[in-house]
């Protein structure tokens, strides 16, 4: 009996929708490369059932999605596999598929990083493959092509360079602290430094929001001793900090 495997994902953002691009090939089909090898079918496609058709999705209708999907691989053991040895277990398929949401990036992002990007349209004798560039061009081409069959997909139908993730840092609230530390100079207190120039603060208080703080006295002499040769013209001292003001 032949599976269906889900190799990889690579979902488009656009706005605050999604094309649920995925790369899947069934168990018993094979490609020929380019040396004359049998290896495993690999092809990108839009995960749309049971909006056949459809290439956008917004997060709501990603989850309906994900449950049809899910639902199917449940009653379907060993029907849908993550490799051709190992099948998703109960609940895991959803959530990879839900997952790729948060590993989305748009046209753009995929260009940068060597991809092309193709809507693929099958109402031809031969597949007509259209490049696209920019988002603007992707929903174009898919409002032009409305009516036929096609998906999106990727020129490279087996792999794709995924871009790295922007993650969101958080900063750290420092008026958590009962005390914290910072580096004053004769000119001011230390706000951050480039190659080139060094940025001071002359403020009378440290707790400003401009003010590089450190949680601990030793946080911020090893920022001093890795930045020693940097700072050699301009004379730092480690000031602590309580909240509420420096402390004596």
């Amino acid at each position: 009996m032949s599976s269906e495997i889900f190799y990889d994902k690579a979902f488009i953002r656009v706005g605050e929708k999604y094309i649920p691009i995925v790369n899947h090939g069934s168990s018993n089909c094979f490609d020929i490369d380019r040396r004359g090898r049998e290896i495993p079918e690999k092809r990108w496609s839009v995960l749309n059932y049971p909006h056949t058709g459809r290439m956008l999705f917004t997060a709501e209708e990603m989850q309906e999605i994900a449950s049809i999907y899910e639902e199917a691989n449940m009653n379907n053991r060993g029907g849908t596999r993550k490799s051709r040895n190992r099948t998703f277990e109960e609940g895991e398929f959803g959530r990879w598929i839900l997952a790729g949401m948060k590993s989305a990036h748009t046209v753009e992002d995929y260009r940068k990083h060597g991809n092309a990007v193709i809507v693929v349209d099958y109402d031809h004798e031969y597949w007509q493959r259209h490049y696209v560039a920019t988002t603007e061009e992707l929903l174009d081409k898919i409002d032009e092509l409305s009516g036929h069959s096609i998906t999106v997909s990727f020129r490279n139908n087996r792999h794709v360079i995924h871009p790295p993730m922007r993650r969101k840092r958080t900063p750290f609230d420092f008026g958590t602290l009962s005390e914290f530390y910072v580096l004053r100079a004769e000119q001011g207190y230390f706000v951050k430094r480039s190659s080139r120039k060094i940025w001071l603060a002359r403020i009378p208080e440290p707790q400003s929001q401009i003010v590089r703080k450190f949680k601990t006295e030793k946080a911020a002499q090893d920022y001093l001793d890795r930045n020693q040769k940097f700072f050699s013209g301009c004379v730092f001292e480690i000031e602590c900090v309580q909240n509420g003001g420096v402390l004596s």
